[in-house]
């Protein structure tokens, strides 16, 4: 049977070679002007390159007071043709159709900012703060509202970046209506209220940029919008008022399709308040896959009940090619939409057409796509898992002129990715590993049970595997490296990426616990995927680690105690924005973090603590100790004067995240 992901698909305009398109996504990868950049270039290539049907640029401005980040692409004047044209040909040298999408911040300007802001402005010089009303503030807390004529001016802006798009060569225009942009919070009934002007018709400012695109570029000229298609806000448009109100209106005006999302930014209140609008846009960790498919069914029947044939764009949360086929199913979506997976991977469509999916890069979302920075303050789009993203041009990968011996000691992220690197540029590899099996903290760290989607941490160190044993990279399990067996190895180079080290607390009774397994450490119950604790009660000692263990354990019905030492209670970094789950599963099961707690002692079935200058003796079947973590590299010091090079990555360095280490170590292996 035929793939349906690599059949061709026909708009009214366009046609499709396949089903996946890299969605609009914002890069912020110009030059202070908003000129397209060597970075951005290759990005796109490289995307392109990958086998998209389309690649579409995102977030292009139309006006520089409509930024968000400085780095954003821009179109507003006729001399940024040129520099879109060295994108467009690039997209289009590698056989795929070239979008780009048409952007203005409106209250989005000043998130994300560090200093006070005036009233109305955003972080940018220059930039502007403001919505249809100023009601539901995104960046500046006190944000301006726009007049009559300010929205007419921003529809001649709109058209003339149209123009110039067409001009620069770009196949169709997509439009950014959706996600706290301008026009987004105009079409919605939160934020744009209490107007009495034209512009309280919620539609017309859409409306009018894309007549004004086609009094400009031809009525012919394809047009896909990206729109909101439900706000998932109380009070806000759903899908069954955008199907009566505003897809007719959309389709009377000829566009080729909606590339759909269903979710905001606005500060409101969710209709489901387990899953927050704001992650139906970018689906965090713990938000389910395929989240938006039920949405994206409901507005095709609905769609199909009021006659309407659109084709439909589908995203957000979609990570398995078994995922994207479900998104692409009869009454469905007609497309899969990729953002964060075409970062992760770009060169997925390819491996599906080549009958190598299990060489995709599976995308983890455990921190993200974004690395350094944010959109939204002052960084670039990029990926944890792939160093290369951004960076496709200068990272080319060169044959080495006088190879070299690398002796790579640990078996992680970070030492798996140096490992592939330096072996596909020609130098001769070994990984030597201390446990039986590569992968390193990722290979055990989603050994919860009732925690969603934690088989996604494992998909990292799946793939590294499985590119060591592709590449035919020599690799020693089960040795423990020393100074004396590097020195009978002779390696050119040495790489320590031996990851971190516990940081024990110094606690009477611990040491003898742990030997006897009345105490463990949360790293081991994780590798022993909690078969090594006792029945009876558990305490989790360190919530900045622990904090996710001891809510799997309630979860289960485990009577659970998590204390921690400092006075407020921080969560690691990598849990990052899945804490606010992690939250309001807590409260469900009764759990709370007890700060400020210190142990004074272990004992055989009991541990005594303090708190507030009073003491108390806690009834503990498991203590589980989550200690702080240490870099750890006894190999460096030991190397001095033996003329054998060394490196250092990852947690060895500093304890950080997978993704430094990855990219620490595909910078590095480039530069032997």
């Amino acid at each position: 049977m035929k793939d349906k992901l690599l059949t061709p698909f026909k708009t009214k305009g366009l046609t499709f070679k396949n089903r996946m398109v890299h969605a609009p996504t914002t890069m912020n990868m110009s030059d202070d002007k908003g000129y397209a950049t060597e970075a951005g270039i290759g990005t796109y290539e490289a995307l392109a390159a990958g086998g998209f049907g389309a690649v579409c640029v995102g977030a292009t401005c139309v006006r520089w007071d409509g930024l968000i980040n400085e780095r954003m692409f821009g179109l507003y004047d006729d001399t940024y043709i040129i520099s879109h044209r060295q994108m467009v040909d690039v997209i289009h040298k590698n056989g795929a159709l070239a979008g780009i999408q048409l952007f203005y911040g409106g209250l989005i300007p000043g998130l994300g900012s560090t200093v006070p802001l005036e009233p109305g402005k955003g972080w940018i010089p220059g930039t502007v703060s403001w919505g249809p009303s100023g009601k539901y503030p995104i960046g500046n807390k006190e944000p301006g509202v726009l007049t009559t004529q300010d929205y007419r001016d921003l529809v001649e802006a709109y058209g003339q970046a149209a123009r110039r798009a067409k001009e620069a060569g770009y196949d169709y225009i997509s439009y950014h209506f959706c996600h706290g942009s301008l026009p987004h919070v105009t079409l919605s009934h939160l934020e744009n209220s209490g107007r009495d002007d034209e512009y309280a018709d919620h539609f017309l400012f859409c409306e009018q940029i894309i007549k004004r695109a086609q009094e400009l570029c031809g009525k012919d000229y394809p047009q896909i919008p990206r729109m909101c298609c439900d706000e998932n806000y109380e009070g806000g448009y759903d899908v069954d008022y955008f199907v009566e109100h505003y897809a007719p209106r959309l389709h009377a005006l000829g566009v080729d399709a909606i590339d759909c999302t269903f979710g905001s930014m606005l500060p409101a209140k969710s209709r489901n308040p387990e899953l927050p609008s704001g992650d139906v846009i970018g689906g965090g960790f713990y938000v389910p896959n395929l989240v938006a498919l039920p949405y994206v069914e409901r507005l095709r029947a609905g769609l199909q009940s009021k006659g309407i044939d659109m084709p439909l764009m589908g995203s957000c949360n979609i990570n398995t090619t078994e995922q994207m086929r479900t998104m692409i199913k009869d009454g469905a979506a007609d497309f899969f939409a990729s953002c964060r997976l075409s970062l992760d991977d770009p060169d997925f469509p390819r491996k599906i057409a080549e009958g190598r999916e299990e060489e995709i890069r599976k995308s983890t979302r455990t921190g993200a796509s974004l690395l350094q920075g944010n959109i939204f303050n002052k960084g670039i789009a990029g990926s944890a898992q792939n160093a290369v993203i951004g960076r496709d041009r200068e990272f080319r990968l060169q044959r080495a002129v006088s190879p070299k011996k690398v002796m790579v000691v640990g078996g992680g992220s970070g030492g798996m990715e140096y490992a592939i690197t330096a072996h596909q540029v020609g130098h001769d590899v070994t990984i030597w590993e201390k446990d039986s099996e590569l992968g390193g903290v990722m290979w055990w760290a989603g050994n919860y049970k009732t925690l969603p989607n934690m088989e996604q941490i494992r998909y990292q160190p799946e793939w590294h595997r499985l590119m060591v044993e592709k590449e035919g990279i020599k690799v020693r399990t089960g040795v423990e490296v020393t100074r004396d067996i590097i020195l009978a190895e002779k390696p050119d180079v040495l790489v320590v990426a031996m990851g971190a080290t516990h940081a024990l607390p110094d606690i009477s009774g611990l040491s003898s616990a742990l030997e006897s397994g009345a105490a463990v450490l949360l790293d081991d119950v994780l590798k022993a995927e909690q078969k090594n604790l006792a029945d009876g009660p558990v305490v989790v000692l360190g919530a900045t680690d622990g904090v996710e263990l001891a809510l799997d354990l309630a979860q289960q019905g485990r009577d659970v105690r998590l204390l921690d030492s400092p006075a407020t209670f921080v969560p690691a970094s990598y849990i990052g924005s899945r804490y606010k789950y992690v939250q309001m599963w807590m409260e469900k099961v009764g759990l709370k973090v007890e700060s400020g707690v210190q142990v004074e002692g272990v004992e055989p079935g009991c541990i005594t603590v303090t708190r507030d200058g009073k003491s108390e003796t806690i009834e503990c079947g498991t203590l589980v100790v989550a200690p702080s973590r240490v870099a750890y590299d006894p190999l460096s010091t030991e190397l001095f004067g033996t003329g054998i090079a060394v490196q250092v990555v990852g947690d060895s360095r500093k304890p950080r995240s997978y993704g430094n280490s990855i990219h620490e170590a595909a910078y590095l292996s480039r530069r032997i």
